[in-house]
């Protein structure tokens, strides 16, 4: 009977992994999260990091863009930030609007508190964003956001979509 109820939990433990990597291997991408959805701002985003999705709030979901907003970011560190690049693009209805690659992390220079993190530990960005001026924006904008470390590692990936009505 033990043997019997063993081989019973194995057959099932077994089924379970092979349907859990047939349910992966359908759709390659994380969920689409929806931050913020008011009558003038949708606010969307995906990991486009493989391994990792990234936990990120953009609250409140502001009406006008000289609201405060307050944003936050978290993610556990897959590999050490030592030194770490960004690279950020936005288009536009489709077109390039901007692009910029900035080092966060360079060594002896740690801008922000994150700087020399290690592998496994849990990283919570907090920042604010107030617009001086609010202006009349109306359209899509993508923002690809990608953070690469002094290895080459990808530590971030993101995805993201503003819809402006």
């Amino acid at each position: 009977m033990k043997l019997r109820l063993c081989d019973n939990m194995l057959l099932v433990l077994i089924l379970s992994l092979v349907q859990m990597n047939w349910v992966y291997s359908q759709d390659h991408q994380w969920p689409l999260h929806k931050m913020c959805d008011s009558d003038r701002l949708t606010v969307t985003y995906r990991s486009c990091d493989p391994l990792q999705d990234i936990g990120f709030t953009f609250l409140p979901c502001p009406t006008r863009l000289t609201d405060p907003i307050k944003i936050k970011l978290a993610l556990i560190l897959r590999q050490p930030i030592d030194e770490l690049y960004s690279s950020i693009e936005v288009l536009l209805n489709g077109v390039n609007f901007f692009s910029k690659d900035e080092p966060l992390c360079l060594p002896n220079f740690p801008r922000f508190t994150f700087c020399g993190s290690r592998r496994g530990e849990l990283i919570n960005i907090e920042s604010s964003f107030k617009s001086k001026v609010d202006l009349p924006l109306k359209g899509n904008f993508h923002l690809n956001l990608c953070a690469i470390n002094q290895d080459g590692f990808q530590i971030a990936c993101v995805n993201a979509t503003l819809s402006f009505q």
